[in-house]
């Protein structure tokens, strides 16, 4: 579920590459011309017709990437958010345990409040959001459903490609200067970003691993503030630091709420049972390409083209 997002289609990808047949859902169709597959229409918001679909096509694994993650979009609809992030999570839970489907289940550091310590998967929760709020909602009711054949994957900042080239740091910074707008990223806010290929790869080890089940926690190798990132990202496509506006989190505090100031993730014992490393930020950068419609604004306001060759 979810496969037409910056994860989900990433777990596409890595499910055809590892040779594994695909069954992709999302709330709009959508056709991947790298991979070459089609994304079917499946709305969580009817689940009767996705208990049918699930159970004519009865899949050895389900993988739930769909989720209203924006806080903002979750604020301006807690409702409609907690219907897909909350109840449609349980049933498709439900739905993988009568089915005898392996079930993995993604959720987000959002769950935390904050701390100086990197959180192991033991450490007490404390949400700050109603993102944050729901998704440890969901976290519980999937966990009451079944605590076999399941696991909960926590993951932090995703950097990636995503299909409409909107949604990962690089996308939002790069359409944002498109529209002639300078973006805000706090100096103290702390973030241990993940590529979403890399996790895409994890979520694939998972499937194959029965053995491993119960809440594991996932990142990069390294931690970040979110104006650094957004320092190294102008950097990679060769646009200069003035671009970007530094504030720390107590000047937007009236306006944005409580937000956590340093998410972390302790990845030793994930790390220590499977092959996949996390990905360093270097590899993360490489990753980054210009979203297509981007080009022509790209060519014409680069300050330095020689850092980046776009890909047509």
């Amino acid at each position: 579920m979810g496969a037409s997002g910056l994860l989900g289609s990433a777990v596409c990808r890595e499910v055809l590459a590892r040779g594994h047949q695909l069954l992709p859902y999302a709330n709009r169709s959508w056709s991947e011309p790298r991979s070459k597959f089609e994304v079917e229409p499946l709305s969580l918001e009817n689940f009767d017709t996705v208990i049918r679909k699930l159970f004519d096509q009865w899949p050895d694994a389900v993988v739930n990437c769909a989720a209203i993650s924006s806080p903002d979009t979750v604020n301006e609809n807690p409702a409609r958010a907690h219907l897909i992030n909350v109840e449609a999570a349980r049933r498709l839970a439900e739905v993988s345990a009568h089915l005898g489907a392996r079930h993995i289940h993604i959720s987000t550091d959002m769950v935390f409040g904050g701390s100086s310590l990197p959180y192991r998967s033991t450490d007490q929760t404390n949400p700050l959001s109603e993102y944050g709020i729901q998704k440890l909602e969901a976290e519980k009711k999937v966990l009451q459903v079944s605590e076999d054949n399941l696991v909960i994957l926590r993951i932090t900042l995703l950097n990636g490609n995503s299909p409409r080239g909107n949604r990962s740091p690089h996308e939002r910074i790069l359409n944002a200067l498109c529209n002639q707008q300078k973006p805000t990223l706090f100096t103290d806010e702390w973030r241990q970003p993940c590529s979403a290929e890399n996790v895409a790869q994890l979520i694939v080890v998972l499937i194959e691993r029965p053995n491993l089940n119960g809440i594991f926690h996932w990142a990069g190798s390294e931690v970040v503030s979110r104006y650094e990132l957004g320092r190294l990202i102008l950097q990679r496509f060769g646009f200069k630091e003035g671009r970007l506006r530094s504030a720390v989190l107590t000047d937007l505090a009236a306006s944005l709420g409580p937000r956590p100031d340093r998410l972390t993730f302790e990845l030793s014992p994930l790390v220590s049972k499977v092959k996949t490393k996390p990905a360093t930020l270097a590899q993360q950068l490489e990753e980054m390409h210009l979203p297509h419609r981007l080009y022509q604004w790209y060519r014409e306001n680069v300050d330095d083209p020689d850092c980046y060759r776009p890909r047509l």
